[in-house]
């Protein structure tokens, strides 16, 4: 044995320190926030999560950050602000809690692995599961924290000129280690039929011949487009199944450029016909036939939906591959070129 947990405090709290830092969400990056509060409650508790041990500041009342948000009160003016920041801070609580809760969990782990000196296979398999499980959890939570503040935001969008072609492989790039995780293919970008494998290969492309340059720009706010490309990435590659692959495609039209990405596996005619149906009323808003209770829809598609309709594009459900007995289905979004005014 190498011994009980009653050995080791110090040497969990290092590990849980020094891991918990590295912990990364979908896009491979580490999480600031995990990694934040991870430290926070190491410093000041060894492994919690026992019967009885309070998890730090999990217990203190939001009241806490209310002062900004009373000065806020003051003038009404600001009560789309206050509604901001008052959204904001119940989701970084909230976070705060849930990732309090992962890391129990995972300090726990490591109590359990410490506690052999070889682990059996079973056990290992259990650790590794546990340990790739929270990866996930934590990717969700940093996901849920970017999704509620862009849907509560309503300050007014920021337009300027956006190569739609930089943002699409930027999203690629953030989210390839999540599809790798899943065991999913990531198709190279697709530009009216052309492959695009990198940045690099974007800008020596629009360098060398001019009108390409502009070929996939519209006018988008920055800070809402790039979260859109990346959590409808996330959506489709979530969606498929694992060996699967998940497909993007941008398309050059006068007024518009077209974005077409795969959302579901090959399936059989009826069950690609009632998928195609379901986001087709998703997207319309369209309420449910017969008084049935709507299909439920990621989190992902919820924010794309939001995103979209304030960058002023059209939201489609579309099938690939009718002329053989398993359709896919696939999602495309028209972003016009340019925003008409108000």
């Amino acid at each position: 044995m190498r011994g009980g947990p009653g050995d080791h405090s110090g040497a969990r709290s290092t590990f849980l320190a020094s891991q918990q830092g590295n912990v990364t969400g979908r896009s491979g990056q580490p999480c600031p926030l995990a990694s934040a509060a991870a430290l926070h409650m190491t410093q000041l508790f060894p492994p919690s999560g026992s019967p009885g041990t309070p998890e730090p500041d999990s217990a203190q009342p939001s009241d806490a950050r209310a002062p900004s948000a009373q000065a806020a009160a003051g003038n009404g003016s600001a009560q789309p602000v206050r509604s901001v920041q008052e959204v904001s801070t119940l989701i970084e609580q909230s976070a705060h809690d849930l990732r309090s809760s992962l890391n129990a969990i995972q300090s726990w782990a490591y109590v359990l692995d410490r506690a052999f000196d070889t682990t059996p296979a079973p056990a290992q398999r259990a650790l590794d599961g546990i340990r790739s499980g929270m990866q996930q959890q934590l990717a969700l939570i940093e996901e849920m924290e970017e999704g509620v503040r862009l849907l509560a935001d309503e300050t007014p969008p920021r337009w300027q000129q956006l190569d739609l072609r930089t943002l699409a492989l930027q999203a690629i790039a953030d989210r390839r280690q999540a599809a790798e995780a899943r065991g999913v293919l990531l198709s190279p970008l697709s530009a009216d039929g052309a492959a695009i494998r990198s940045q690099a290969a974007t800008a020596s492309t629009a360098a060398s011949t001019a009108p390409d340059a502009a070929a996939y720009q519209i006018d988008g706010d920055a800070m809402r487009l790039a979260p859109l490309l990346r959590h409808l990435l996330v959506h489709c590659i979530w969606r498929a199944p694992a060996g699967g692959a998940v497909s993007l495609h941008l398309f050059s039209e006068p007024d518009y450029v077209k974005l077409r990405i795969t959302e579901s596996p090959p399936l059989d005619s009826q069950r690609s016909a009632s998928r195609l149906a379901a986001l087709t009323d998703f997207f319309g808003r369209r309420p449910p036939h017969g008084g049935e209770p709507p299909s439920r829809q990621s989190s992902a598609l919820l924010l794309t939906r939001r995103m979209v309709e304030m960058h002023g594009a059209v939201l489609s459900a579309e099938s690939d591959g009718c002329d053989s007995d398993k359709v896919s289905v696939c999602i495309a979004v028209r972003f016009p070129r340019h925003m008409r005014p108000a």
